[in-house]
């Protein structure tokens, strides 16, 4: 439904402070009006999903109710938003600074100024350069990297803490950090830095390392061919972490499953489990030459699959190994990731089974779709394709 037909709705009573400038109230009820399409847009979906994994669903009279509610909310908290920003601007107006006039030169006569080139975000990027490349498989490649710019990385502590990496084209000679709005001015879209997002393997602030875990796939798509080639000086921009997931110690079992691309995520969410704890990993991989050793709770099975040729955007292994166990219930921790319709089929799985739906996390990693940039070419002999 449109947000355009919900004029009733509006009954928040938001006063405009009378002070404003015609323009800047114009502004301020702008973000009110954001404030209040987001809030109703993010109870729909949350309505959404509880009625395809909860099976919670409202009558029409309370869902409304319920996303009048969520729009009010919405709007209030864009209000206050817009007023705290507001003071913080008056307590610290911007000042126009007026340089200095040459000797001799007299005011308001002309004068030539060389304009200081925009400064960079440097804030939204975090310069690393790669100090070493270890491969675990076949098929999974580890790639360390610090430098001086690693004390502005700030580690949130979550199994999948990921990040956003920039990748260019190395004939280009762009020197990072990325100025993107200059570059898309100057630059063909091909050509400009594409992100995309990784899972922190390790973070080790004594060490000031990083370990970024790449599957590789082929020489198509970005990620996994520049982890390929890596070697140590390379630089490697990265954004700050984002991510969520702890283990939930208080779980009696813990059921973690997942393709390659799940592998670091589910590696670390071990790592952080109690030594004591119990439970199943189930893990798809094309082959045997594909697996390698991870750490877990001795109570921790892990079970592999192989795809053996399969395209892994089509295989169903996951869903499969799922079904072949009893049906969980009680107090079960569960985390499913890896590609969008093999998650989507196990959440159509998991929801029949007797859970606490707040121990249940799936998230789709990945979606197959070619990639259009392929700068790299890796040396060694990995078939298929990259998915990264």
């Amino acid at each position: 439904m449109s947000h355009h037909k919900h004029h009733g709705y509006r009954d928040v009573p938001l006063v405009v402070p009378p002070t404003l400038a015609a323009e800047h109230a114009h502004v301020f009820e702008a973000a009110v009006e954001a404030g209040r399409r987001a809030g109703r847009k993010a109870a729909k979906k949350k309505l959404k999903r509880a009625v395809r994994h909860g099976g919670l669903k409202l009558s029409k009279e309370l869902r409304e109710a319920t996303l009048r509610d969520a729009e009010k909310a919405g709007a209030r908290a864009a209000y206050t938003a817009a007023l705290k920003a507001l003071r913080k601007a008056r307590r610290h107006p911007p000042q126009t600074l007026t340089p200095a006039l040459p000797a001799g030169q007299a005011p308001g006569s002309a004068s030539r100024l060389t304009e200081a080139p925009p400064a960079v975000a440097r804030s939204s990027q975090i310069v690393l350069e790669v100090l070493r490349v270890h491969w675990l498989s076949r098929s999974m490649v580890r790639v360390v990297v610090g430098g001086p710019d690693f004390a502005a990385f700030e580690s949130n502590g979550a199994a999948d803490q990921h990040v956003k990496l920039h990748f260019v084209n190395p004939a280009l000679g762009l020197v990072p950090p990325y100025e993107m709005r200059a570059l898309r001015g100057r630059l063909a879209r091909e050509d400009l830095p594409v992100t995309r997002s990784y899972t922190i393997r390790y973070y080790d602030a004594a060490a000031q390392e990083i370990s970024i875990d790449f599957f590789v796939h082929g020489s198509e798509g970005v990620g996994g061919a520049w982890a390929a080639e890596a070697k140590p000086g390379d630089p490697l921009v990265l954004s700050k972490p984002k991510g969520k997931f702890r283990p939930d110690h208080g779980a009696a079992q813990h059921l973690y499953v997942g393709d390659e691309s799940a592998i670091p995520a589910i590696a670390a969410a071990l790592e952080m489990l109690p030594r004591d704890a119990v439970g199943q990993v189930i893990l798809e991989v094309d082959s045997t030459l594909d697996e390698f050793d991870i750490d877990r709770p001795a109570g921790m099975v892990l079970q592999w699959v192989h795809r053996d040729g399969e395209p892994s955007a089509t295989s169903t292994m996951l869903a499969h190994a799922l079904r072949e166990l009893p049906a969980a219930h009680g107090q079960v921790e569960i985390l499913a990731l890896g590609e969008r319709s093999a998650t989507q089929e196990i959440r159509r799985l998991l929801s029949h089974w007797d859970l606490d739906q707040r121990r249940i996390m799936v998230s789709n990693y990945w979606t197959p779709k070619k990639s259009r940039r392929s700068w790299r070419t890796p040396s060694g002999e990995t078939p298929g394709s990259t998915l990264l």
